[in-house]
C-alpha cells in the first residue's frame, strides 16, 4: 500500500507542476470557451427571439395614480415580455414615433383615473405606424384583449349598480360597484394561478445564459484532458513494469492515473464554476448562484471524465498519439452533442446518438448540477462508466507493459 500511495504523491506532483506550467493556456482556453459559448447562443437565437417594442406613453404631469397604475401594469410579464414603455410628453412621444425611434403612441387623457372610478368612460388614443411589423401586431392584439377584459369588468360593475339603484341589493350602488371592482381587480391579478404553465423550449426550462454555462464547463472539462497525455508517455513503460513486479499491477495504477487527472478536473470544474458565480454576481444577471453542494457533486464528473480520458489514452496510443485523437474526438462531439446547437434543432438521428455521447451525458449532468437536482440514475450510470473504464484501460495498459 505505501507503494501505491507514493506513486500516487509522485505522478500528482508532477501532473501539478504541468498543471502550472499551462495554467495560462487553461486561462485562456475557459475565457474562449465561454465567449465562444456565449457568441453562438446570441448567434444563433438572435434571429429568433422576440424583440420587444418601444411605447411611449403620454401621461399628464398631475395624473400620479394613473402614472402608478402604468408603471404596474408595465411590470407585468405579459406586457413586459412584449413591449417596452417610455413616459414622454405627447409632442415628443409623436416626433419619436414619426421619425421611427419608437414604434406606439399611448397617450391618456386628464382625469382618467378619476373618470374611470366614477364610472365615466375616458378615452385612450393609441398611435401606431401605417405598415406595423410583426412585434407591433402583437402589441396591438395584446391592446385588443386588454380592452376586451376592461369592457366585461365594465359590465360586471355596471350591472351590479344598477341592481343596487333598483333595490336588488343591500348595498348601495357606490359601494356595489367598488366590491365587484375590488373583486374583478383580486381575480385579474391571480390569473396565472388559474393555469398550469408549461414551458417548451430547446433550451428547457433554462434560459440562454444557463444553457451555454453548462455547455461551458462540459467543454472545459473535456478539453483539459489535452494536458494529460504526459501521464501515458512511452517512457514510462520501464516505471509501470517495475512496479508490476512490486505488486502495483494495471488496475492500480489506472487507479492512481485516473485520481490524478480527477482531482485537477475538479480543480478545473470548480474554477469555472466560480468564476461563473462572480461574473453573474458582477453582471448582476444571477443566471447561477454559489451552493456548496456542488463542488461535492463535480467530484463524480470529474471521474468520469478522467475515466474518459484514460480509455482514450489507453486504448488508441499514448502520448501525442492519443492527445490528437482525443482532440479529434471532442471536436466531434462539440458538433453532435447538443452543446452549441442544441439537439431539436439537429437532425433526429445525430441528436439522438449526441445523447449517448460522452460530452452529451456530461452536458446533461451539469444542467441538473447548477440548475435541477441530480438523479440517482446519472450517478448510478458514471459508477458502471468508471468501473468499466478502469477495466478497459488496465486490459490495454497491461497489454502495452
Amino acid at each position: 500500500m505505501r507503494i501505491f500511495f507514493v506513486y500516487l504523491f509522485l505522478e500528482y506532483k508532477k501532473s501539478v507542476r504541468v498543471l502550472l506550467k499551462s495554467a495560462g493556456s487553461l486561462l485562456l482556453m475557459l475565457c474562449l470557451i465561454m465567449g465562444g459559448a456565449v457568441a453562438a447562443g446570441v448567434l444563433f437565437f438572435g434571429a429568433q427571439m422576440f424583440q420587444a417594442i418601444d411605447v411611449g406613453v403620454a401621461i399628464p404631469e398631475e395624473e400620479t395614480q394613473t402614472k402608478a397604475v402604468a408603471r404596474f401594469l408595465s411590470a407585468m410579464d405579459s406586457v413586459e415580455s412584449i413591449c417596452n414603455f417610455e413616459y414622454l410628453s405627447q409632442a415628443e412621444a409623436m416626433e419619436k414615433l414619426y421619425e421611427g425611434e419608437i414604434q406606439a403612441v399611448i397617450v391618456l387623457p386628464e382625469s382618467l383615473y378619476d373618470d374611470m372610478y366614477n364610472g365615466q368612460k375616458g378615452k385612450i388614443s393609441v398611435y401606431l405606424p401605417k405598415q406595423a411589423p410583426f412585434q407591433v401586431q402583437v402589441f396591438q392584439e395584446l391592446l385588443s384583449d386588454g380592452v376586451s377584459l376592461l369592457q366585461t369588468a365594465e359590465a360586471g360593475v355596471l350591472a351590479a349598480r344598477d341592481m343596487a339603484e333598483s333595490g336588488y341589493s343591500k348595498m348601495k350602488p357606490n359601494k356595489a360597484a367598488e366590491s365587484i371592482s375590488y373583486t374583478y381587480i383580486e381575480c385579474a391579478l391571480n390569473r396565472e394561478k388559474l393555469f398550469d404553465k408549461n414551458v417548451y423550449s430547446p433550451l428547457g426550462q433554462m434560459n440562454l445564459y444557463q444553457y451555454y454555462f453548462a455547455a461551458a464547463v462540459s467543454v472545459l472539462l473535456l478539453m483539459g484532458g489535452l494536458n494529460y497525455s504526459f501521464l501515458y508517455q512511452r517512457k514510462s513503460r520501464a516505471v509501470e513494469q517495475k512496479l508490476r513486479l512490486l505488486g502495483l499491477g494495471a488496475v492500480k495504477v489506472s487507479v492512481i492515473k485516473i485520481l490524478v487527472m480527477a482531482n485537477l478536473s475538479w480543480i478545473l470544474g470548480t474554477t469555472a464554476y466560480l468564476s461563473g458565480c462572480l461574473f453573474s454576481k458582477w453582471q448582476k444577471s444571477y443566471f447561477i448562484w454559489f451552493h456548496k453542494e456542488i463542488l461535492l457533486w463535480l467530484v463524480p464528473a470529474s471521474i468520469g471524465t478522467a475515466v474518459y480520458f484514460h480509455i482514450v489514452f489507453s486504448v488508441f496510443g499514448r502520448g501525442m498519439q492519443g492527445a490528437v485523437f482525443l482532440l479529434l474526438a471532442n471536436a466531434l462531439m462539440i458538433l453532435c452533442a447538443g452543446v452549441v446547437i442544441p439537439s431539436a434543432y439537429l437532425p433526429e438521428p445525430v441528436g439522438r446518438i449526441g445523447q449517448y455521447l460522452p460530452l452529451g451525458f456530461l452536458h446533461q449532468y451539469c444542467i441538473e448540477m447548477f440548475f435541477g437536482s441530480l438523479s440517482e440514475g446519472k450517478l448510478l450510470l458514471l459508477a458502471g462508466w468508471s468501473l468499466a473504464g478502469i477495466g478497459i484501460g488496465a486490459i490495454f495498459s497491461w497489454d502495452d507493459t
